[in-house]
């Protein structure tokens, strides 16, 4: 049910107020990079116009300012534009400034050397996953994703982990559609389907997968917390399906990547609270 009473009236209120100072032009020009996607990386400005409703003359010049500060740049031999090294530049200083990539680091090598396996975190932006943080194996067999790596969140146990923590009504609005994309025979494609997985992911505290992203690689990811309670990350290990024994994987390696995220969300001051269950998201300990 949507909030009501002096809360919502408040929200509402400052929703109003922000809506006032808000900058078209600003506005616009990021809304313009916004409609670059891993799906399409090179646009052109008529595309542009009239994917955002705005006229021709207007995309004209905000990309031509976009263009000059290094946000965009012109696709060789084409009137297309793509996103250009300045939008990467404040990626990775977005990165560099969250508190968590800086506390992982150590957690992250430590628990490859300890597992020999692959382990990266990542944090939720919408309806994605974003690699922040990886510490790649020194095997043959090592993880192919990169720092910026996007990946759908229900499509993956790493974004299961971040979905669980949410409510229902935030959920709704990560997916206001209630239809979802299939990545594999094992992903849920309603909300109906996505709440009933959380819900057992939620009452397990962690996940295990085979292939359940992509063919031959398995994973185990666990949640990591801030002192507010929060998911505000998930750690995982990844291996080659079918060359590990299920009883180490849920035996020492689900231990260690649990004991990896009970280190680092201690170290974001997490505190297990009293009323958390043995097997709750919660409690982790």
């Amino acid at each position: 049910m949507p909030d009501s009473g002096p809360n919502a009236t408040k929200l509402i209120e400052q929703k109003e107020t922000a809506q006032k100072y808000i900058v078209p032009g600003l506005q616009r020009g990021l809304e313009i990079l916004r409609v670059f996607s891993r799906d399409r990386t090179e646009i052109g400005a008529p595309e542009i116009a009239k994917k955002l409703g705005i006229p021709r003359s207007t995309v004209f010049r905000l990309v031509q300012t976009l263009e000059y500060m290094g946000f965009l740049e012109k696709v060789k031999n084409s009137t297309d534009f793509r996103l250009g090294v300045g939008v990467l530049s404040l990626g990775f200083e977005f990165l560099a400034s969250l508190e968590v990539t800086e506390l992982a680091r150590p957690v992250l090598e430590q628990l490859r050397d300890d597992t020999g396996y692959s382990a990266h975190l990542v944090i939720r932006n919408g309806w994605d996953v974003v690699f922040v943080v990886k510490a790649a194996a020194k095997t043959t067999f090592a993880s192919s994703v990169n720092i910026g790596t996007r990946l759908p969140a229900h499509g993956t146990i790493l974004g299961r982990m971040l979905l669980a923590d949410l409510s229902e009504a935030e959920l709704k609005q990560v997916y206001p559609t209630g239809k979802l994309s299939k990545f594999s025979d094992q992903t849920p494609t309603t909300l109906v389907d996505l709440t009933q997985v959380l819900d057992e992911d939620r009452a397990r505290g962690y996940a295990i997968s085979e292939a359940y992203f992509e063919n031959g690689i398995g994973s185990v990811a666990v949640p990591v917390r801030d002192g507010t309670t929060r998911v505000v990350a998930t750690i995982n290990v990844t291996y080659q399906d079918g060359t590990v024994d299920r009883a180490d994987v849920k035996g020492k390696i689900l231990t260690r990547v649990l004991q990896a995220a009970n280190e680092l969300s201690q170290q974001m001051d997490y505190r297990p609270t009293a009323k958390s269950g043995s097997g709750n998201m919660r409690n982790m300990g």
